[in-house]
């Protein structure tokens, strides 16, 4: 969830089978971009939610993360991320709907907040469930909303907020771009940082729809892709930490744009039908 550019990221290796015919095995090639993209065999689901009952988001499920209000938040962005707040939080007809809006909160009273615009919401799994390897697949539309930043990511679960090299972006997207989704795969040696860090991206009408945006990450390697296509695979070294899941919807900042923020077509809203992770059985 940090600045970075839209360049696609080269896929040395060649392979010619489908993601769920490899085993977790380094001398595996990884997949090209474009190649079929499926659930391994051997996988059952551990965590999901679908959505279908109360009005807001499961607290069992969902903590809403609003640390940085008071001092704001990372990359220059616009947002005040709100708690419990249906305005920015809700369940409706049977989605989740996160919504970026633009108002005026001085009036609201909140000891946290420092002079913000708009408002959203960023729920994460922190406190409630976290993993280490697995298949993800989550159904959302994400907004296209020129200055909305919907994001769908992994951070590792034990590190304060304060980005310590570790992330997994499943599904990035910037307003300007409505073609395209980004993926990416962050280190403490190869980050946004220094621009060296491993990206992707899939070519899609994102805010056309609702598409499954899939993650499989092994001991070996991490590959996303969307719809049953890969978009992005990489084996970065050292990530074997247990990672918690991050639903949000960010304005402006430096990826985003705060100077092309089209502050008239807000609200920006993504929309989740079902979260669902899966890991591999333990052999018994």
């Amino acid at each position: 969830m940090f600045a970075r550019t839209a360049l696609a990221f080269l896929i040395l290796a060649s392979c010619t089978l489908p993601i769920s015919a490899m085993a977790a095995d380094a001398s595996v090639p990884l997949p090209l971009v474009g190649d079929p993209f499926v659930r391994p065999d051997g996988y059952t689901i551990v965590w999901n939610d679908e959505f279908d009952s109360g009005e807001l988001p499961d607290i069992g499920r969902w903590h809403n993360e609003t640390s940085r209000n008071r001092r704001g938040w990372y990359n220059g962005e616009l947002q005040y991320y709100a708690h419990q707040r249906r305005e920015n939080a809700r369940i409706e007809n049977q989605r989740l709907v996160i919504e970026a809006r633009q108002e005026d909160l001085s009036a609201k009273g909140w000891d946290d907040w420092s002079g913000q615009k708009f408002s959203s919401a960023r729920l994460t799994t922190r406190g409630r469930a976290s993993w280490r390897h697995g298949f993800f697949e989550i159904r959302a539309r994400l907004p296209c909303v020129v200055g909305a930043w919907p994001a769908i990511w992994l951070l590792p679960e034990h590190q304060d907020m304060q980005w310590q090299g570790g992330e997994i972006d499943i599904a990035e997207a910037v307003g300007y771009e409505p073609g395209t989704v980004h993926h990416a795969v962050q280190t403490a040696k190869r980050n946004f940082l220094d621009g060296n860090h491993d990206r992707g991206e899939s070519h899609l009408n994102y805010c056309g729809g609702f598409h499954d945006y899939q993650l499989l990450w092994t001991e070996d390697r991490i590959v996303v892709g969307v719809d049953g296509k890969v978009g992005f695979a990489a084996r970065p070294r050292g990530f074997d930490r247990k990672m918690i899941l991050i639903l949000n919807v960010a304005v402006g900042g430096a990826w985003a744009g705060a100077q092309s923020l089209d502050a008239e077509a807000f609200p920006a809203r993504m929309e989740v039908v079902s979260v669902r992770v899966w890991q591999k059985a333990e052999p018994r």
